[in-house]
Protein backbone atom coordinates (compact mmCIF):
# COMPACT_ATOMS: atom_id res chain seq x y z
CA UNK A 1 0.00 0.00 0.00
CA UNK A 2 3.11 2.41 0.74
CA UNK A 3 4.47 1.88 -2.71
CA UNK A 4 0.88 2.65 -4.08
CA UNK A 5 0.67 5.71 -1.98
CA UNK A 6 3.94 6.71 -2.95
CA UNK A 7 3.89 6.23 -6.65
CA UNK A 8 0.36 8.13 -6.75
CA UNK A 9 2.07 11.39 -4.97
CA UNK A 10 4.96 11.00 -7.31
CA UNK A 11 2.21 11.14 -10.55
CA UNK A 12 0.34 13.58 -8.77
CA UNK A 13 3.50 15.48 -8.50
CA UNK A 14 4.41 14.98 -11.89
CA UNK A 15 1.24 16.20 -13.26
CA UNK A 16 1.81 19.54 -11.36
CA UNK A 17 5.03 20.23 -12.46
CA UNK A 18 4.16 19.81 -16.06
CA UNK A 19 0.70 21.57 -15.61
CA UNK A 20 2.75 24.27 -13.98
CA UNK A 21 5.34 24.70 -16.78
CA UNK A 22 2.75 24.29 -19.66
CA UNK A 23 1.19 27.38 -17.69
CA UNK A 24 4.45 29.59 -17.98
CA UNK A 25 4.79 28.70 -21.31
CA UNK A 26 1.68 29.47 -22.76
CA UNK A 27 2.31 33.05 -20.35
CA UNK A 28 5.31 33.46 -22.82
CA UNK A 29 4.08 32.68 -25.82
CA UNK A 30 1.02 35.45 -24.86
CA UNK A 31 3.21 38.00 -23.20
CA UNK A 32 5.47 37.97 -26.57
CA UNK A 33 5.46 41.25 -28.11
CA UNK A 34 3.72 41.68 -31.56
CA UNK A 35 5.88 41.45 -35.07
CA UNK A 36 6.87 44.75 -35.89
CA UNK A 37 5.81 44.18 -39.84
CA UNK A 38 2.79 44.31 -41.51
CA UNK A 39 0.88 41.14 -41.68
CA UNK A 40 -0.55 39.73 -45.24
CA UNK A 41 -2.92 36.63 -45.44
CA UNK A 42 -4.50 34.91 -48.57
CA UNK A 43 -8.17 33.94 -48.74
CA UNK A 44 -9.59 31.86 -51.71
CA UNK A 45 -13.08 32.23 -53.29
CA UNK A 46 -14.71 28.71 -54.95
CA UNK A 47 -14.69 28.87 -58.98
CA UNK A 48 -16.96 31.60 -60.26
CA UNK A 49 -18.30 32.79 -56.80
CA UNK A 50 -17.79 36.09 -54.70
CA UNK A 51 -19.06 34.61 -51.69
CA UNK A 52 -16.98 33.65 -48.55
CA UNK A 53 -16.68 30.33 -46.99
CA UNK A 54 -16.94 29.54 -43.39
CA UNK A 55 -12.81 29.08 -43.58
CA UNK A 56 -12.41 32.30 -45.48
CA UNK A 57 -14.41 34.26 -42.91
CA UNK A 58 -12.14 33.10 -40.45
CA UNK A 59 -9.19 34.11 -42.11
CA UNK A 60 -11.20 37.70 -42.51
CA UNK A 61 -11.14 37.40 -38.73
CA UNK A 62 -7.61 36.61 -37.95
CA UNK A 63 -6.88 39.42 -40.37
CA UNK A 64 -9.36 42.20 -37.99
CA UNK A 65 -7.74 40.51 -34.78
CA UNK A 66 -4.60 41.21 -35.72
CA UNK A 67 -5.20 45.05 -37.12
CA UNK A 68 -7.02 45.36 -33.91
CA UNK A 69 -3.80 43.98 -31.54
CA UNK A 70 -1.27 45.89 -33.59
CA UNK A 71 -3.82 49.31 -33.30
CA UNK A 72 -3.45 49.32 -37.02
CA UNK A 73 -5.23 52.02 -38.87
CA UNK A 74 -5.96 50.50 -42.33
CA UNK A 75 -6.17 47.41 -44.15
CA UNK A 76 -5.50 46.94 -47.80
CA UNK A 77 -7.27 44.38 -49.83
CA UNK A 78 -6.57 43.22 -53.32
CA UNK A 79 -8.86 40.80 -55.08
CA UNK A 80 -8.38 38.45 -58.03
CA UNK A 81 -10.44 36.68 -60.62
CA UNK A 82 -9.13 34.01 -62.85
CA UNK A 83 -8.95 34.40 -66.47
CA UNK A 84 -12.03 32.41 -67.09
CA UNK A 85 -13.99 33.58 -64.90
CA UNK A 86 -13.24 37.12 -66.10
CA UNK A 87 -14.74 36.46 -69.24
CA UNK A 88 -18.01 35.07 -67.77
CA UNK A 89 -18.21 38.21 -65.39
CA UNK A 90 -15.81 41.12 -65.52
CA UNK A 91 -16.64 42.34 -62.40
CA UNK A 92 -16.22 39.02 -60.10
CA UNK A 93 -13.14 40.44 -58.72
CA UNK A 94 -14.51 43.90 -57.70
CA UNK A 95 -17.55 41.96 -56.07
CA UNK A 96 -14.95 39.66 -54.25
CA UNK A 97 -13.36 42.91 -52.96
CA UNK A 98 -16.50 44.18 -51.57
CA UNK A 99 -17.65 41.07 -50.33
CA UNK A 100 -14.61 40.89 -48.04
CA UNK A 101 -14.33 44.56 -47.77
CA UNK A 102 -18.64 44.12 -45.87
CA UNK A 103 -16.98 41.24 -43.85
CA UNK A 104 -14.13 43.39 -42.44
CA UNK A 105 -17.21 45.85 -41.21
CA UNK A 106 -18.90 43.07 -40.07
CA UNK A 107 -16.53 42.01 -37.79
CA UNK A 108 -16.40 45.69 -36.31
CA UNK A 109 -13.17 47.12 -37.88
CA UNK A 110 -12.96 50.82 -37.44
CA UNK A 111 -10.20 51.88 -39.51
CA UNK A 112 -9.60 52.44 -42.91
CA UNK A 113 -10.18 49.27 -45.99
CA UNK A 114 -8.27 50.51 -48.89
CA UNK A 115 -8.89 48.40 -51.83
CA UNK A 116 -6.64 48.45 -54.68
CA UNK A 117 -8.82 48.55 -57.76
CA UNK A 118 -5.70 47.96 -60.43
CA UNK A 119 -4.04 45.03 -58.36
CA UNK A 120 -1.25 43.62 -60.72
CA UNK A 121 -1.61 39.40 -61.24
CA UNK A 122 -1.40 37.60 -58.39
CA UNK A 123 1.82 36.18 -57.17
CA UNK A 124 2.36 32.81 -57.70
CA UNK A 125 0.47 32.93 -60.94
CA UNK A 126 3.63 31.37 -62.76
CA UNK A 127 1.62 27.95 -61.63
CA UNK A 128 -0.49 26.51 -64.54
CA UNK A 129 -3.58 26.63 -61.59
CA UNK A 130 -6.33 29.25 -61.98
CA UNK A 131 -6.50 28.56 -57.87
CA UNK A 132 -4.03 31.25 -56.97
CA UNK A 133 -6.19 33.68 -59.67
CA UNK A 134 -9.43 32.77 -57.25
CA UNK A 135 -7.99 34.50 -53.84
CA UNK A 136 -7.81 38.19 -51.58
CA UNK A 137 -5.12 39.42 -50.20
CA UNK A 138 -5.54 41.39 -47.05
CA UNK A 139 -2.67 43.28 -45.25
CA UNK A 140 -2.74 45.05 -42.20
CA UNK A 141 -0.84 47.98 -41.79
CA UNK A 142 -0.43 51.46 -40.02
Amino acid sequence: MTNRFASRVGLSAAAAILACTLAVSADAQISQPASAGPETVALFFDVQSPFLSPDARKIVLGAVDAAERAHAGRIELAAYAAPDEIARDPALAARRAATVKEQIANYGFQGLVIVDDEASDPPLTAIANDTFHRMAILRVSD
